[in-house]
């Protein structure tokens, strides 16, 4: 009987035993559970960062991708502005509206603009120089304009002024002009071949010649504000960038030109554009429609070319800032 008590009770203890360990073996693997999902919280997070990092490195990389190509787009733009074909970006600028032009004028002006100092003036002759507010004659409008006591065009030839007109005849001309570089002269030859007129220049300074070609008279300005803050009177562009015009002038003042650049007629000093007295730049403009051809070469003139007398400049105070040969009648000269 006693044995029989005893294995009663070593069973129950057992049975005792038995739950106590399925309760710690629940225990432990709820712990594991835990365990296994915090650890499991905590790669998913870093998955996330990682995605984040990625994403944030990948728009980063795009950025930095988009700006360079869009430098290289516009050095690309601005390398074809600067060396472009002869009137290439004019002809467009043209098609897309009449004051594009002149938005270039002035950019390309911006780096080939003659920024020498003068006595009263900063003189400049630039590639294709920013318009004054009176802009542009056409060519109708240049050959019969006439002039008032002060210089300034009459109201007929005002009214005509505007952006550049570039529907005036091409092949009207009765003469064609010659500029003889190494000469510093320009020679005006009728339809026969016969010299009209001969006038001394200056033409570009060695570090910024006058270019060589064949070209022809595409626009008019009776003032024109030239790349270094200065004015020129009656010029005539025969190429982007490169006009006849008169000395340089401080203001849009015929009392204001600069006199050194005066003095320095008949020898090479401009930045390109062919530098004449008052009178005869005016003589192209007034007579050389648009369309007239041009040519530039490097030939010394014909024996025997001599240029019209151009005179020497009274250099007192009451003459300073005039060109001898305007006909202006406050022109001190004249009187």
């Amino acid at each position: 009987m006693s044995n029989n008590n005893n294995d009663a009770f070593d069973l129950l203890n057992s049975e005792f035993a038995n739950v106590e360990l399925e309760k710690e073996n629940a225990r432990n693997l709820e712990n594991l559970r835990r365990r296994q999902a915090v650890r499991q919280q905590a790669v998913t997070e870093e998955d996330f960062d990682a995605e984040d990092d990625e994403e944030s490195g990948g728009s980063g990389c795009v950025g930095i991708a988009l700006r360079l190509l869009l430098i290289v787009l516009l050095a690309c733009a601005l390398a074809w502005i600067v060396f472009m074909p002869e009137g290439s970006m004019t002809e467009l600028l043209q098609k897309l509206s009449p004051h594009a032009e002149n938005a270039y004028s002035w950019f390309a002006g911006f780096f080939d603009g003659d920024k020498e100092k003068s006595g009263e003036a900063v003189s400049s002759d630039s590639a294709e120089p920013v318009s004054s507010d009176d802009g542009q004659v056409s060519s109708q409008a240049a050959t019969t304009a006439a002039t008032n006591g002060s210089g300034q065009t009459s109201s007929d030839t005002a009214s005509a002024q505007g952006n550049e007109s570039q529907n005036v005849n091409t092949g009207d001309s009765p003469y064609h002009i010659k500029v003889y570089r190494p000469s510093q002269i320009v020679v005006v030859y009728d339809s026969a071949g016969n010299p009209s007129k001969v006038f001394s220049c200056s033409s570009g300074k060695a570090s910024t010649p006058t270019k060589l070609g064949d070209y022809s008279i595409r626009a008019k300005y009776r003032w024109r504000f030239m790349v270094g803050n200065c004015y020129t009177q009656y010029a005539s562009s025969f190429s982007n960038g490169y006009l006849f015009h008169s000395i340089p002038y401080g203001k849009k003042n015929p009392g204001t030109m600069a006199n050194s650049s005066y003095d320095k007629l008949g020898n090479p000093a401009s930045s390109g554009c062919i530098r004449l007295c008052f009178r005869d730049s005016k003589w192209i403009y007034d007579n050389c429609p648009v369309g007239t051809p041009v040519q530039v070469v490097d030939e010394t003139a014909p024996a025997g070319t001599v240029p019209e007398i151009i005179p020497e400049r009274i250099k007192d105070e009451a003459h300073s800032g005039w060109d001898p040969t305007d006909d202006a009648p406050e022109n001190p000269y004249n009187r």
